[in-house]
């Protein structure tokens, strides 16, 4: 009797382990479940150079173990890691202050130009290709702290949960672009200076390229409750005011009248500033003028004379090639399809990339002046945007050809990866 009672006894304990496990398993499934439905709410944010709809399929993909995505994160984190050890950058620490006194302008010096040895203490003098270290001194080298720690901090909140991550990239987006103290005034009148001359340089424009990923980790911010809807308006009204400058400023507008890369990159951050601060005019009245600047930049059998003349003329056309990409893609938020334009001749971006791609192979020799071998990180940016802007695998297929298979950096792929299995 004694043992039939204890055999009943271990039963029901038996029976409520069962329970419990049951319980606890179905408070796990609830949990991620719920997890799950709150990222629904964010699965497709609204990215302007990635791809938000592809986001949970690279979270998927993380969880799966893809290596190249592990290995990206892997990269993301160590420096999300360091940046919180790093101070907050801002525009405004001892420095050289810019001509019109105001640390709150930027200020950098131009990159290839050098002190004149005939004449040392005289103005600068322009050496093609050659980058002047001085350049290092500058505002650049604060912008570059700035975008280095937005960019690996958001990313790292964003595939992890972990929220000293997206605190610390709040505190340096406050510190540069909103805090009255510290932000950078929307301009870079007084980018890429050259000594001994009082010229403001229409180059400059390009430097604030580097702030371009930095909207999309805003975007993604915007699901974090310690990154207010006040604060992201503000931001959205400086790249908005930003975008005026560049329209109206006679530095702005000598830089959108360059026939080159220039122009071209000119284009893709003015489009991009003015989305993201909702300027839909602006952005449209740019891409609207895409088709004279596609016809003017690329010959008939796809060559890019404006950039035949630099010292390193292949990479200048691969550079030129990225920004009409970029751009194109830029459109789509617009429902432009400047992949699909074709002047009458032929010309258009699909040219230009396909008349560079046997040299960039070494299937054929470059036959202009090249000062120093192309670079393949930057074919490879070139033939990853291809793929996803003309939405074909042949161009990721030439992405793997090139020498050692670089890949994009780390943000390229985990926030615009490649097509699956591409």
């Amino acid at each position: 009797m004694n043992l039939l009672i204890k055999f009943h006894f271990m039963y029901i304990l038996l029976k409520l382990r069962l329970i419990y496990l049951s319980l606890s398993f179905s408070l796990v499934l609830g949990t991620a479940y719920a997890f799950a439905q709150n990222n629904d709410d964010d699965a497709t944010p609204s990215l302007l150079l990635g791809q938000g709809n592809q986001l949970l399929r690279v979270k998927a993909e993380l969880a799966a173990g893809n290596p190249n995505l592990v290995a990206a994160l892997k990269a993301i984190i160590e420096n999300a890691d360091a940046a919180l050890k790093q101070p907050i950058a801002n525009v405004v620490e001892d420095g050289a202050l810019p001509p019109s006194g105001d640390p709150h302008d930027y200020y950098s010096y131009s990159p290839y130009w050098w002190p004149n040895p005939e004449n040392p203490d005289g103005p600068y003098i322009w050496r093609d290709g050659e980058v002047n270290p001085d350049r290092n001194t500058s505002d650049v080298s604060r912008i570059e702290a700035m975008v280095d720690r937005v960019t690996s901090l958001v990313p790292a909140w964003y595939f992890t949960g972990d929220e000293r991550y997206a605190e610390s990239a709040v505190e340096q987006l406050r510190a540069w672009f909103i805090a009255p103290a510290t932000k950078m005034n929307p301009n870079v009148q007084f980018g890429q200076k050259r000594r001994g001359h009082s010229y403001n340089s229409p180059s400059g424009v390009l430097e604030a390229w580097r702030m371009r990923w930095v909207i999309d980790c805003a975007i993604l911010l915007e699901s974090y409750p310690g990154w207010t809807t006040i604060d992201a308006n503000a931001l959205r009204n400086w790249f908005s005011q930003f975008a005026t400058w560049m329209v109206e400023s006679p530095t702005g507008i000598e830089e959108s009248m360059q026939p080159n890369n220039h122009g071209t990159w000119y284009n893709a951050q003015l489009i991009l500033y003015a989305l993201y601060g909702e300027n839909f005019d602006l952005a449209r009245k740019q891409l609207d003028g895409m088709p004279v600047r596609i016809f003017s930049q690329v010959f008939i059998d796809g060559r890019q004379p404006q950039e035949l003349i630099r010292t390193r003329s292949l990479n200048y056309s691969i550079y030129n090639a990225r920004a009409l990409i970029t751009v194109a893609r830029l459109g789509r938020h617009l429902d432009y399809d400047l992949f699909a334009y074709r002047s009458l001749e032929g010309r258009s971006i699909r040219l230009a990339v396909d008349y560079m791609t046997p040299f960039i192979l070494g299937e054929k020799e470059w036959p202009i002046r090249q000062l120093r071998p192309h670079s393949n990180g930057s074919a490879a940016q070139l033939y990853w945007n291809a793929a996803i802007g003309f939405q074909e695998r042949e161009y990721a297929d030439v992405l793997h050809k090139l020498p050692e298979s670089p890949l994009p950096s780390s943000i390229v792929q985990l926030l615009d990866p490649l097509s699956k299995g591409w």
